[in-house]
């Protein structure tokens, strides 16, 4: 996913740096890693643009360019409304079209797109995840 934007563009310096440190915090409490270890596998994998790493409401995931424009996807842009676990899924709509219906896609469908914006970021770093 080397077409990935950096976060710092996204949601700012100071946000991605806290937002990087909650995604570190996280995974030494869950995979029991080093907190040196943990911060650096949540910078390559947010680097990467990483769905499983970064997918949370308030989000804004465009089809990346290397696509071809024919493949099957749901929409050119997706707007993320929540985040489900077991097994890891995603609430979205087109977020071009006001009108259209939320689906339910595996965070998966999402390797095919790359984050493009990401807002509120507060709501976001408090959880997000159901």
């Amino acid at each position: 996913m080397s077409d990935a934007l950096p976060l710092d563009v996204i949601l700012g310096p100071a946000e991605a740096a806290r937002l990087l440190r909650q995604l570190a915090a996280g995974i030494v409490r869950q995979d029991q890693l080093h907190p040196d270890v943990a911060l650096r596998l949540a910078c390559e994998r947010a680097t990467d643009g990483d769905p499983l790493m970064l997918a949370a409401p308030g989000q804004v995931w465009s089809v990346r360019p290397d696509v071809d424009p024919d493949a099957d996807v749901p929409a050119r842009r997706l707007a993320i409304h929540a985040r489900l676990t077991a097994p890891p899924r995603v609430l979205v709509s087109d977020a071009d079209d006001r009108d259209s219906e939320v689906d339910e896609l595996l965070i998966t469908a999402l390797d095919l797109y790359r984050l493009d914006s990401w807002k509120p970021i507060d709501a976001l770093l408090e959880g997000g995840t159901q």
